[in-house]
């Protein structure tokens, strides 16, 4: 039985609180934690204008994102633009998706390679995506990060000396007045993958990610979630200090770098990426 409603039957049980929560409460949960990062960032007015890209990493907890955005900006009238890379099933893609109204094709000119470590998939991600906000005149990105990811992230960049991916534990980055936000960012990632499970969402993701340091990670924090909560105040900590310290931003991803673009930039030749936005059929 549902711990929270006290009336459905249960179907997952979350580790953090110890709760056994029903279908309905679990769309609840995650949907008032999206809320409450938009509300902390203030993202969503009348003015806001919003690019969420159909992610190669993680396609399923984009289109997620895209159908729990799509409900809550109707109370604040923001506009929503649902980019999909034309290397998906983009018939496949718009079965999953509650709107289908605001949904652009894009072909990419570069793709990632078949692995990346998450931060260097991330950098691409964001290279596009910018690419595509650009066109359309939108101001803000949203993709699909959870608690767990930043984490993680964190963690590596650490351990492996590779302070210049801080800045994709940010859940806030602004990148010439394009703001990319997490709107997972205070969701662990168990949770949101447990809801893509329940809600029969599956798409096989172009890009396949990982973390060096992972292992480390589930080593110590194992089952006890305090781990994944006690990091996340070490991360805003670390953002405070390193966000007053980073001087230059890559130009193509935004992301930190010594340089005027960033190693992932130059490894994946994005200084010459281009994106083609077309309206689907």
């Amino acid at each position: 039985m549902c711990s929270i409603c006290k009336k459905r039957p249960a179907v997952y049980y979350r580790t953090y609180s110890g709760e056994y929560i029903c279908a309905k409460c679990l769309n609840n949960v995650i949907e008032k934690g999206v809320k409450r990062e938009i509300s902390k960032t203030k993202i969503l007015n009348m003015d806001s204008k919003i690019v969420i890209p159909i992610t190669y990493f993680s396609p399923g907890s984009s289109i997620v994102l895209s159908n729990i955005l799509y409900r809550i900006e109707k109370q604040f009238k923001s506009k929503l633009a649902i980019i999909v890379p034309k290397d998906y099933d983009i018939e496949k893609i718009k079965s999953f998706l509650e709107d289908k109204t605001d949904i652009l094709i894009a072909d990419i000119s570069i793709k990632p390679p078949d692995k990346l470590s998450l931060m260097e998939c991330l950098r691409y991600e964001r290279a596009w995506s910018i690419k595509s906000a650009k066109a359309l005149g939108y101001n803000f990105i949203s993709l699909p990060i959870t608690r767990t990811d930043i984490s993680l992230i964190l963690l590596d960049s650490i351990l492996n000396g590779k302070s210049e991916f801080l800045s994709e534990s940010f859940e806030f980055l602004d990148m010439d007045n394009i703001k990319i936000f997490y709107p997972f960012s205070g969701i662990e990632g168990e949770i949101l993958a447990s809801y893509e499970f329940i809600s029969g969402v599956k798409i096989n993701p172009l890009c396949s990610t990982h973390i060096k340091s992972k292992s480390i990670f589930y080593s110590i924090a194992g089952s006890r979630p305090e781990l994944d909560f006690g990091s996340q105040r070490i991360v805003e900590r670390l953002n405070n200090i390193t966000n007053k310290l980073s001087k230059t931003k890559c130009k193509i991803c935004g992301g930190f770098s010594d340089h005027e673009i960033c190693n992932t930039c130059i490894k994946l030749n994005l200084r010459n990426i281009d994106v083609t936005l077309n309206i689907s059929s």
